[in-house]
């Protein structure tokens, strides 16, 4: 149906309906309110802008609203099939062919020469009859010649609702509910075969005449495809899942500048790596990787066997937040550098039990930071770490030999272990270099541009905020401690430190007073004192230097456990470091087990990943017994034998990313 702006037209102007009383000269009209009557004078230009902007529509207020135009004024023609498109659109051509002669005529001796020159014209075989093309005149005027009354509605022929009698309405939806609408999730056969059994056993006591009829196979399968999609899934799995399957996702947060929102979170690498040492696979590191929404630019990383660990975190966020000027230095492969650095205005996070904890807290208020926690497994929330970190398993680990694959059960016939050839060192270069010179120098689809340029024009517009001392970053992002500093220092893990400053403390406040002190998980060779009247950091050497140095928690943890079980529970530092020397014996078998997870697990005593020394190192004897007498499960090659990155599968670096 079509309108106009007229005498008695009832139009909607953002949901509230007016009459047009007069059309007024010079093109303006006035309306009254069907709210409270009032009247209102406008012009036609305003009001073909409201409509212009589909804030005006047209009322229909015709009492003698036919059904036709209930059927066919809220369906659009392209929503039909192409048969009935084709059909209506035959239809209208026929009608126009002959309204175009002058006056639409009924008489079958002037309509049936113009139906034949009309089908000549559109090389109908089949023109319709005289009696059709009427028909559908009349439909037109009906319908106060809207043309979509031409359209054939075969969808709503037949009759509504179910055939089947209301006592099987009720046994199959009673099947329904038992069989399939569990967390079982049994098959749809199942619910036939409960339906068939409760037929049977009603039909028990019946006559002949009243037996029910048992529904066919295919009827059962209509009514369960026939359920709300929704609910089956709430129902056969659980209503977290079927909120997230049936989720509606918008743009998510938007961040006008670099470093405003930044997201963080582990990943296993589908890769394994071997040890340079033994030649034998160490497992698959954890990565840990922040991201900038706003630029799409990785500002920090952390990969080891420390697996997803409150130090893994301060480890990334202290290469998130300080200058990367060692990259040159230490890859020579990568060209670009990394420009990203600064505080964190907004860290996003998991509710991982690594970030939950009090020491992050603390840590994000002491740099200035906002800590915001997704809620629990919805890991759409901080869409832009999930998805980068796919694309570090899928574009980067599957180019080297001895990826791992997502699911093991997608390896097939493929051994992992038998072509890793990748060393942990070689792993970290390639990482970076295809970081930094594939993924930073590639247009991001999402924000449709290079993640490296977007930071660089953010960097120029805010620059990013530093600390006033580094150190200031290095205490925040260790653990605090309250000990007791007596005489002989401070006793902490079974290691004392001391220093003269401490002297001075003991004499303003007493012989033995309780002090907050911070400590390192990866170096265990000085601590922090909190002075109580300053609260400045005083650094203090362990007393034992030779012990501690490159140490870290999880190897002294392994000393003292070696120690107490041999001396009963005595633990002393001369024991200590006679354990020390026992520990590297401990890890050459771990570093030369059958076992894999045993080899992971020998990495993360070495500091593989950290700032320390491997202890294996320190003994070249011992290396050459490990390489004689172990089993070699792949071949080891040397940085120059392995293609360079630039080399390896680039059709599947150069793959476009979300």
């Amino acid at each position: 149906m079509n309108y106009s702006f007229k005498v008695g037209t009832t139009i909607s102007i953002e949901n509230v309906n007016f009459l047009i009383r007069r059309v007024l000269s010079e093109g303006r009209l006035q309306l009254e309110s069907d709210v409270d009557g009032a009247l209102t004078n406008t012009t036609l230009n305003e009001l073909l802008g409201k409509y212009e902007q589909k804030l005006l529509i047209f009322v229909n207020t015709s009492e003698n609203k036919k059904i036709e135009i209930e059927k066919t004024t809220d369906r659009a023609l392209f929503t039909f099939p192409d048969a009935v498109q084709q059909k209506a659109i035959r239809k209208k051509k026929y009608v126009e062919f002959v309204i175009d002669y002058g006056e639409f005529t009924s008489s079958p001796e002037k309509l049936q020469p113009l139906i034949e020159a009309c089908a000549v014209t559109l090389k109908d075989a089949k023109p319709p009859s005289c009696t059709s093309v009427y028909r559908w005149y009349r439909a037109i005027i009906r319908n106060q010649g809207d043309y979509r009354a031409l359209i054939d509605r075969f969808d709503q022929r037949g009759g509504s609702g179910s055939r089947l009698c209301p006592e099987i309405q009720t046994l199959l939806k009673q099947s329904i509910e038992r069989i399939y609408m569990t967390q079982l999730r049994e098959p749809v056969s199942e619910v036939y075969f409960d339906l068939l059994h409760k037929v049977n056993k009603e039909n028990e006591f019946r006559s002949s005449s009243e037996k029910l009829k048992m529904p066919s196979r295919a009827t059962v399968y209509r009514a369960i495809a026939k359920l709300d999609k929704f609910e089956t899934t709430c129902a056969r799995y659980s209503p977290r899942i079927a909120k997230m399957k049936f989720r509606s996702s918008g743009n998510g947060p938007n961040p006008t500048r670099i470093l405003e929102r930044v997201e963080i979170d582990h990943t296993p690498l589908d890769l394994f790596v071997i040890d340079r040492e033994t030649n034998l696979p160490l497992g698959r590191p954890t990565v840990t990787l922040a991201i900038d929404v706003f630029s799409k630019m990785p500002v920090g990383i952390h990969i080891g066997f420390q697996g997803t660990s409150i130090e893994s975190i301060f480890a990334c966020l202290r290469n998130a937040m300080m200058p990367k000027t060692y990259l040159r230095d230490k890859f020579k492969t990568v060209e670009s550098d990394w420009p990203c650095y600064g505080i964190i205005e907004n860290l996003v996070c998991d509710n991982g039990s690594e970030f939950r904890g009090a020491e992050l807290e603390r840590v994000a208020l002491e740099m200035g930071t906002h800590l915001t926690f997704c809620p629990k497994r919805q890991p759409y929330y901080k869409g832009t770490i999930e998805r980068y970190l796919k694309t570090v398993n899928f574009s980067f680990s599957r180019m080297l030999p001895g990826s791992s694959f997502a699911r093991w059960f997608h390896r097939e016939d493929y051994d992992p272990l038998k072509d890793a050839i990748v060393e942990f060192d070689q792993l970290v270069q390639y990482l970076h270099k295809w970081m930094l010179d594939i993924y930073a120098q590639t247009i991001h689809r999402g924000i449709r541009a290079i993640p490296y340029v977007k930071w660089n024009e953010g960097m120029s517009a805010y620059p990013p905020a530093l600390l006033q001392n580094p150190e200031r970053l290095d205490i925040a992002l260790g653990r605090t401690s309250q000990r007791v500093l007596a005489s002989y220092g401070i006793d902490l893990n079974n290691i004392r430190y001391n220093d003269s400053a401490l002297h001075v403390i003991r004499k303003r406040y007493g012989p033995r007073i309780k002090v907050d002190v911070r400590h390192y998980f990866g170096n265990l060779s000085y601590v922090h004192v909190i002075d109580p009247a300053t609260q400045s950091a005083i650094l203090v050497p362990a007393l034992n230097r030779e012990y501690t140095r490159d140490l870290n928690l999880v190897q002294h943890d392994l000393l003292s456990k070696h120690v107490r079980e041999k001396n009963a529970g005595q633990v002393d530092i001369n024991a200590l470091a006679k354990a020390k020397a026992e520990l590297r014996e401990l890890v050459y078998e771990m570093a030369n087990s059958k076992s894999q997870r045993t080899r992971q697990k020998s990495g993360k005593l070495r500091g593989i990943g950290t700032n320390q020394k491997d202890i294996i190192k320190s003994d070249p004897t011992a290396i050459d017994e490990i390489k004689e007498n172990s089993v070699r499960f792949s071949s080891s090659v040397g940085s120059e034998d392995l293609p360079s990155i630039g080399s390896i599968n680039m059709h599947v670096l150069g793959k476009k990313r979300d």
